[in-house]
């Protein structure tokens, strides 16, 4: 029994060990916003290489607007626009100067507002490291999942390239009312629920210590 414990134990350290490389790039969070809402996104930047990272550049959807990077201490941050006036609107965030060591990560983050419809947002970023290398975060996640594990691993290799973050734009505010009652109708019957549970639960401690005393009286 204990063999068998200890090889799951193995067998679930070792899947997350060698999941992690394949998750470590550049992420966009959060990953789901309220319509028209203005957030806080932080890009999350590792470094998977033997040189640091120098450079990283994010592109900004269509419909995100009033964007504003904060001071990020060691980076000198520029962006480029498009249009002029009122009807200017950031299209792209870049971040020079700075570096990011071998085997960590850091932080950028910016203001934002996002579209006042359902969307999709898709984080197009691309990070460069002292050698002059370039990774493409810019490949669509759906056809990602449409390639094999050889083919993947190739783009990665070959081409410097995987998928980008996304975040999703939901309509929260449509039946705000019904959904409060909805709400305190589901708090009501949780708290039922958790109620029931608990009473389920002491009666089963107390047949559980009852056999054990039963038990430990025969022997």
């Amino acid at each position: 029994m204990i063999k068998k414990i200890t090889a799951i134990f193995v067998s679930f350290i070792a899947l997350f060990t060698f999941a992690s490389p394949a998750v470590a790039h550049i992420i966009v969070y959060p990953h789901q916003a309220g319509v028209a809402s203005v957030q806080d996104f932080t890009v999350n930047v590792p470094n998977e290489r033997d040189n640091p990272v120098v450079s990283v550049r994010l592109q900004i959807p269509n419909g995100v607007s009033s964007v504003i990077p904060y001071v990020t201490t060691g980076w000198t941050i520029t962006t480029k626009t498009s249009g002029s006036g009122d009807n200017s609107t950031v299209t792209e965030i870049d971040w020079n100067g700075g570096s990011i060591p071998v085997a960590q990560a850091q932080e950028l983050v910016f203001q934002a507002q996002v579209p006042g419809s359902s969307t999709t947002l898709a984080w197009k970023a691309y990070q460069t490291y002292s050698d002059g290398t370039v990774v493409s975060w810019d490949v669509n996640p759906a056809k990602m999942k449409n390639l094999s594990d050889a083919q993947q691993d190739a783009l990665a290799d070959k081409e410097n390239k995987g998928e980008y973050s996304t975040t999703q734009v939901i309509n929260d505010l449509t039946g705000s009312n019904s959904n409060a009652s909805a709400n305190n109708t589901n708090n009501g019957n949780l708290t039922n629920q958790v109620q029931i549970a608990t009473i389920l639960a002491g009666i089963s401690t107390i047949l559980s210590a009852s056999g054990v005393g039963i038990s430990l009286r025969k022997k």
